[in-house]
């Protein structure tokens, strides 16, 4: 008895030991993959062939062990051979299949416009910042059949990117054979996509799609309507996410909650998902008593279902292979066999799609899977030694190992850090399994019964308060995301931070003297950050909002209400400043023309905010049947403001004759599609009234009062996209610090009107259109400005601000203030002296050639947009900014240096002093 016991002691104590044989071929055949695909096919011929000759070298070496008798060298040789020829057959074929891509025939129609038919691949993804024109464009994923024109017609298959606007493109459901016009360019990213196709009309249906696609169509139609119904609006976008991917009806406020705290990844399908309701129908079979190979078909048929209903695109195809690795650990309580089971999953999808070697969501997921098996055990492990529960150590661990080992990959594609991301994880893993499955449960009985689901789907209204709650209060910490340098650099610089600090956590004194660091860091910066944050400064009245390539400006007018002018092209942007901005009532939100980059961050300014009341030019949110909501001449105080409009019509409010509503019928005036009609809803839903103002208005909010110069009371005939520049609101503020005047967008043409119309003199100019070569010089000698504000993007593709412009102003000796620069500028003091604080301080850059402006436009959509699988999807400018700018920016001259005054949280007197 005794000996028995003892061997099964030793048994227990014998640690367990990763089984890693799979490890360097699963690496070796993507580093191959990557190489052939980034590099070019002949890197990866060449790759190949050298692979072939290191395994004839292996070969050798094995023979030279066997005669030996060296069964480590044996060993070594083995699987030195197998994972080197394994990556040579890799490498030349994904060489091979980029080859067949470089030659594909639809290259040669580069520039021109072909008719093409495909099948549509996947759901349209939404670019969040949309063209300067406002209308919601789109991305979609497809695959080619045939293309040509007139009677002439080539059949080849190939994958597509297609850029399109307009809701028809959103309707369409993958399976779904379409028939347009598009114009062929070449692909940006190299993951085997034959081409890219910019839409120029809408697509034609051909046929209907498979059985099974119009299923999970359905099935997803059947979970957001009964979602809609169950939940609210927030926690009803965010449900079909959670279970099925469906992002359509995901607020961007959530999604930029979900971004800042760390949480993206839940927004999108995941193998946490797939772990989650796999685990769950397993359960179920083993309460059932059902036997193995019950179990196994149970798990493979929830594979193919979940694949089908949540779409069979690389993204989901790795959650499920990700997923199915989670489960297989979980189920054999085994973690040594994780492992090689995640070497497989990576083989096996690269074989079957190698374009997800370059993918950022592939590593994402790899990586993070690879955590939770190396790090995260051993990490809980460590944390039950010291009094930890099982389970908060455990989510603790895996939330921790998660975020090390992503970490580097997310510097290098967005450069944003959230600091928030762990404890943020850690709190909502108890509720989204919840979720998860109270979700597929309520799919599965919306199919049946849409009333029945309504009332499963209630269910879950306490776990999303939870998970949304966290999301908004971890988002809204001071500090919650940091951004620092993006890159490959600094992706490497980051995961060696991460081995270092990794490995210096073994050692207790390490330990120590880390918890010391964190703890001075904490006393020191968590105080200033949430008691003294220092912004704004007190006694701010003017604040321009850095946003990106767009406009947003602030005039204070108490202490805790400002007059927004425009939004920006990004919710998150505008609300960030006016959160900082501590702004929670907007009397007057003016939006001067419908072009994207100044009305597209419209929700962001809206959330937790009052806003009584939103302004634009005549006819920009009204269709031509509709009465006319104006002002008339307003000399008395806000409340007034708020009584003048409070009976007008929101631009055609809903009546229930069933009249047309703005929403209804603003197609028929479409100037600017579906960025005005996002306008409309959102203020239809918050009950804001919509309101127009023209030339001879006069609106008085306490000290401040606003006049406003342009354009005329009479709407144009037509409200083309293309002078809606010069239908921009031109307001004049009396502030404490003088004049301001507001321009919008106005072009040279408005500019000379204005000119001859009014006395345009002002303190502090807002420079119209970014500072780009339509402001002229006699304009801004007219307006001879003190302090000149430019709002611009940094590294933006349109050259702006010009050269000129600020060589204009520099001589006029005012002081000059950029976003692309300085961050957020705030503008305080009085008409005699003006100072200004600023966010950073970045260097005058030298402007870059216009090819390589145009080079670096063309590219920027396709791979920000792309860059959604792992949801670092950031702000787009425009879909192709070459086309109508050309002209305007043909040879810039060296740029001057630009007058600058002060430093970040620095305050200095403003005016024409010298600081050149």
């Amino acid at each position: 008895m005794r000996p028995e016991n003892t061997a099964a002691d030793e048994d227990q104590e014998e640690p367990e030991v990763l089984d890693m044989r799979l490890v360097p071929a699963a690496l070796g055949c993507w580093a191959a993959t990557l190489i052939a695909l980034a590099l070019g096919w002949r890197a990866g011929v060449v790759l190949a062939v050298l692979a072939v000759l290191g395994a004839i070298g292996a070969w050798v070496g094995l023979l030279w062990a066997i005669a030996h008798r060296r069964e480590r060298w044996r060993v070594v040789a083995v699987a030195g051979t197998a994972t080197i020829l394994l990556g040579a057959g890799f490498g030349a074929a994904a060489a091979w299949r980029e080859h067949h891509v470089q030659a594909h025939p639809l290259r040669e129609s580069v520039g021109r416009t072909v008719t093409v038919v495909a099948e549509i691949s996947d759901d349209a993804k939404q670019i969040r910042a949309g063209s300067f024109g406002g209308e919601r464009r789109w991305i979609i994923r497809a695959g080619l059949r045939e293309f040509g024109n007139g009677a002439h017609r080539t059949h080849a298959g190939g994958a597509l990117v297609v850029l399109a606007a307009g809701e028809e493109w959103a309707k369409l459901a993958p399976g779904q054979v379409v028939r347009f016009r598009g114009t062929v360019s070449e692909p940006l990213r190299a993951d085997l996509t034959v081409a890219t196709l910019r839409a120029t009309a809408e697509p034609e249906r051909i046929g209907v799609p498979p059985w099974w696609q119009r299923l999970a169509t359905g099935v997803r139609a059947d979970l957001a309507d009964a979602a809609a119904r169950a939940l609210p609006p927030d926690a009803a976008g965010l449900l079909p996410a959670l279970v099925v991917g469906d992002t359509a009806g995901l607020s961007n406020v959530v999604r930029d909650a979900f971004e800042i705290a760390g949480l993206q990844h839940l927004c999108v399908v995941s193998g946490a998902n797939f772990t989650i309701l796999l685990s769950a129908l397993l359960g179920l079979t083993r309460i059932l008593t059902a036997g193995p190979r019950i179990r196994a078909a149970t798990a493979a048929g929830a594979v193919v279902m979940f694949v089908i209903l949540a779409r069979p695109d690389p993204s989901v195809l790795r959650a499920a292979a990700m997923g199915s690795v989670t489960v297989l650990a979980l189920l054999t309580g085994r973690r040594k066999q994780a492992l090689p089971a995640l070497c497989g999953a990576v083989i096996g999808l690269l074989a079957v799609a190698p374009e997800l070697a370059v993918s950022a969501g592939f590593a994402l997921s790899v990586l993070a899977t690879a955590g939770l098996i190396l790090l995260a055990p051993s990490w809980a492990d460590w944390l039950r030694e010291r009094g930890w529960w099982r389970v908060p150590a455990e989510i603790l661990a895996v939330s921790a190992a998660a975020f090390v080992v992503t970490l580097p990959l997310m510097v290098a594609l967005s450069g944003r850090v959230s600091l928030v991301a762990v404890a943020a994880n850690a709190l909502v893993a108890p509720v989204v399994g919840v979720i998860t499955v109270i979700g597929a449960v309520g799919a599965v009985v919306a199919c049946l019964w849409v009333d029945a689901a309504v009332w499963v789907l209630w269910c879950a209204r306490p776990p999303l308060w939870w998970l949304l709650g966290v999301a908004e209060h971890a988002a809204a910490l001071p500090g919650a995301a940091v951004t620092v340098q993006s890159g490959t650099a600094a992706g490497l610089v980051a995961a060696a931070l991460m081995i270092v600090l990794v490995a210096a956590l073994r050692w207790s004194r390490a330990r120590r003297l880390l918890a010391v660091v964190c703890l001075g860091i904490a006393v020191v910066l968590v105080p200033v950050r949430l008691w003294h944050p220092g912004w704004p400064p007190a006694g701010w009245v003017l604040a321009m909002c850095d946003v990106g390539q767009g406009d947003a400006l602030a005039v204070a007018v108490a202490p805790d209400a400002a007059i927004v002018v425009d939004v920006g092209p990004d919710p998150r942007l505008i609300r960030r400043c006016l959160d900082r901005l501590r702004v929670t009532r907007i009397p007057l939100l003016i939006l001067t023309h419908p072009h994207a980059d100044h009305i597209d961050g419209l929700a962001g300014a809206l959330h937790g905010r009052a806003v009584d009341t939103i302004a634009t030019a005549p006819g920009e949110t009204r269709p031509p049947t509709c009465p006319t909501p104006t002002l008339g001449s307003q000399p008395g105080p806000a409340a007034a403001l708020r009584r003048a409009t409070s009976g007008l019509p929101t631009a055609c409010a809903r009546s229930a004759s069933g009249e047309t509503t703005a929403t209804e019928s603003i197609g028929a005036h479409d100037h600017s599609g579906d960025g005005v009609r996002r306008v409309v809803e959102l203020a239809e839903d918050a009950g804001i009234p919509l309101i127009e103002l023209h030339q001879g208005h006069v609106l008085r909010f306490g000290a401040t009062e606003l006049d406003v110069l342009a354009p005329g009371e009479r709407a144009p005939g037509s409200l083309e996209l293309d002078d809606a520049n010069d239908r921009s609101l031109v307001v004049r503020a009396r502030t404490a610090l003088g004049t301001v005047l507001l321009t919008g967008d106005i072009e040279s043409e408005a500019q000379r009107k204005m000119m001859r119309d009014n006395d345009i003199r002002a303190d502090v100019l807002k420079v119209p259109h970014h500072g780009s070569r339509t402001t002229t010089a006699e304009f801004l000698r007219a307006v001879r400005p003190r302090l000149a504000l430019i709002s611009s993007g940094t590294d933006n593709t349109f050259g702006h601000p010009h050269p000129d412009v600020i060589g204009v102003l520099t001589a006029l000796g005012a002081t000059i203030a950029r976003t692309d620069l300085d961050g957020d500028v705030i503008v305080l003091g009085t008409a005699t002296e003006q100072r200004m604080v600023k966010s950073r301080r970045l260097p005058p850059r030298t402007p870059r050639s216009r090819r390589a402006l145009r080079c670096r436009g063309r590219s920027d959509p396709i791979r920000e947009a792309l860059q959604g699988e792992a949801d670092t999807t950031r702000s787009l400018a425009r879909q192709d900014p070459c086309a109508a700018d050309e002209q305007r920016y043909r040879d810039p001259r060296g740029s001057r240096r630009s007058p600058y005054v002060g430093s970040p949280r620095e305050r200095t007197p403003c005016g024409a002093s010298g600081s050149r």
